[in-house]
């Protein structure tokens, strides 16, 4: 089977980067140069932009650097043009969605209560489902050009599944096939749980793209990769062609350290921990991983989500280790619109970025007080968790009662839509 890596020609960024001033450009296009296989993907429904962009350009200190962001954001995504847009993908969850739908409640209060009026019984949980399968259908129509343009190699947009049913494989799965229906560039974003794994493998052979998320270990994504390389065998024994397929795996990089038992382990075994060592007991996942991996190509491609900046007093001179320690990798950064206004703001605190900054080990000295600790060492070693013991890892939890929690936001705010309904105007 051809793997993606070298599959295609000319990508749609180093068309762009090579008429753009070095001197000019930003933050994630350094980064983006570090690697020419490495992609920038944002983090949030495409239709935000505008409206985001405009606010953070208000928000500008001087005229001289509102221009410069302009262009900066004119680079970044250009849907319009896919040849010059930096963004190469989208990812979406509930809770970006719900974030989505709220701010925008006028026009959301109309399309649910328009969708209401067309169903034969008011079911809130039957309206959510149309609202988030609207939200990926617009996400999705909006990235076809770019991955129309590059023969769908860029343009996807990654749909999570309904965080309620990340154990039960066969309500994942209905819910899986109904979002590839959407758009042909729909990636179904499917949870770190052993039911996860089974839907993967059972979605890959059907030739359907997925992003496997909730992640943070190196035992997860050994999981993920077995999946997939299962699902990839019973499709090549069906003849089902891949040849527009994807799949990523997302290290939830900064929830690791802050939403997990990282600190709590550190104070309890007396090791001292500053923030930069948190920084890199996140990094040491990937680096684990990438040296696991070696030059082997495989066709599942890392994807960092949940970046972070550094606070420059507790780490003057470093912007975002994030960025900093993982550059040259081949792999993806999806960012958060705020992620982006911070390192937009603070670029000059970027030096450089070393394109042999992932190959690089962590401190021996960090490393050894990182490995006293069994939360970091469950996650680096190759063994060191069951697939039973992943929705049991502390950051997995975490993020697990944040995306249920937004996604019971967002059928409130439809229930709510429809108890407004004068009972004479309900479908039926």
């Amino acid at each position: 089977m051809t793997t993606l890596q070298g599959y295609y020609g000319t990508t749609p960024a180093a068309c762009a980067h090579h008429q753009v001033d070095d001197a000019d450009r930003s933050v994630l296009e350094k980064l983006q140069q570090a690697n020419a296989s490495a992609e920038i993907w944002w983090d949030s429904p495409p239709l935000d932009f505008p409206a985001w962009r405009d606010t953070v350009l208000d928000r500008a200190p001087d005229p001289v650097l509102r221009a410069r962001w302009a262009r900066h954001f004119e680079r970044f995504m250009a849907l319009d043009d896919p040849e010059h847009s930096l963004v190469r993908g989208v990812t979406t969850n509930p809770s970006l969605v719900a974030k989505s739908v709220l701010h925008a409640p006028r026009k959301w209060s109309r399309e649910v209560r328009r969708q209401a009026t067309q169903q034969r019984e008011f079911d809130a949980e039957s309206v959510f489902r149309l609202i988030y399968r609207g939200v990926v259908a617009q996400s999705s129509h909006a990235m076809l050009p770019l991955w129309q343009h590059t023969d769908g190699r860029y343009g996807w947009v990654s749909a999570q599944l309904d965080p309620r049913l990340m154990f039960d494989w066969r309500g994942m799965l209905a819910e899986a096939l109904t979002l590839t229906e959407v758009n042909p560039n729909v990636m179904v974003k499917v949870p770190g749980t052993p039911a996860g794994y089974v839907v993967i493998k059972e979605l890959v052979s059907r030739g359907v793209s997925i992003n496997n998320t909730l992640t943070y270990t190196v035992p997860q994504f050994l999981e993920c990769v077995r999946a997939v390389e299962e699902g990839r065998a019973v499709a090549e024994r069906a003849g089902i062609g891949t040849d527009r397929w994807r799949a990523v795996i997302t290290h939830m990089i900064g929830r690791f350290g802050s939403q997990g038992d990282l600190l709590k382990e550190a104070e309890e075994h007396g090791v001292e921990l500053g923030p930069l060592d948190v920084r890199w007991a996140e990094v040491a996942v990937l680096k684990q991983i990438t040296q696991l991996l070696g030059d082997e190509r495989h066709p599942v491609k890392m994807l960092l989500s949940s970046l972070e900046v550094e606070d420059p007093a507790a780490a003057p001179g470093v912007l975002s280790m994030h960025l900093e320690q993982t550059a040259g990798a081949d792999i993806v950064y999806t960012c958060k619109p705020a992620f982006v206004e911070a390192v937009t703001r603070r670029e000059g605190e970027l030096a450089r970025f070393d394109p042999e900054a992932i190959r690089r080990p962590v401190p021996a000295d960090v490393l050894a007080r990182l490995n006293r600790l069994p939360y970091f060492r469950c996650a680096v070693e190759p063994g060191g968790m069951r697939p039973e013991q992943f929705a049991d890892h502390g950051a997995f939890a975490a993020t697990r009662t944040e995306v249920h929690r937004n996604t019971c936001r967002l059928i409130d705010f439809v229930r709510h839509q429809i108890d407004e309904l004068p009972a004479g105007v309900r479908g039926g």
